[in-house]
């Protein structure tokens, strides 16, 4: 008959020498997947639109823009204003005239 393989345990050192490859390797992957969500956020955000309707998304600047909206508006109404008086000082209507 044959004798029995006898199986050698494996080295102490080597054991641990391939845990810590393990664990450097799952480490770097780890970092991977932090930084692919991070950048991928990021780009999402940048490409968001934070002024729809669906206020799916909250943004800071949203007061912001309406406060500057009605800024512009106001303005957009002076100038109109301007516009009308200055039209009316160059050509003032006759006295017994209504406007309509």
């Amino acid at each position: 008959m044959t004798e029995p393989m006898s199986q050698s345990e494996p080295d102490a050192a080597a054991i641990l020498k391939a845990q810590k490859r393990r664990n450097v390797w799952l480490a770097w992957a780890l970092v991977a997947f932090v930084v692919i969500v991070g950048v991928t956020t990021a780009i999402r955000i940048q490409q968001a639109d934070f002024s729809g309707g669906d206020r799916l998304y909250f943004s800071g600047y949203l007061d912001e823009a309406a406060k500057e909206k009605r800024d512009r508006e106001a303005v957009e109404r002076a100038r109109a204003a301007e516009a009308k008086a200055a039209a009316a000082a160059a050509d003032p209507a006759p006295e017994g005239a209504d406007d309509e």
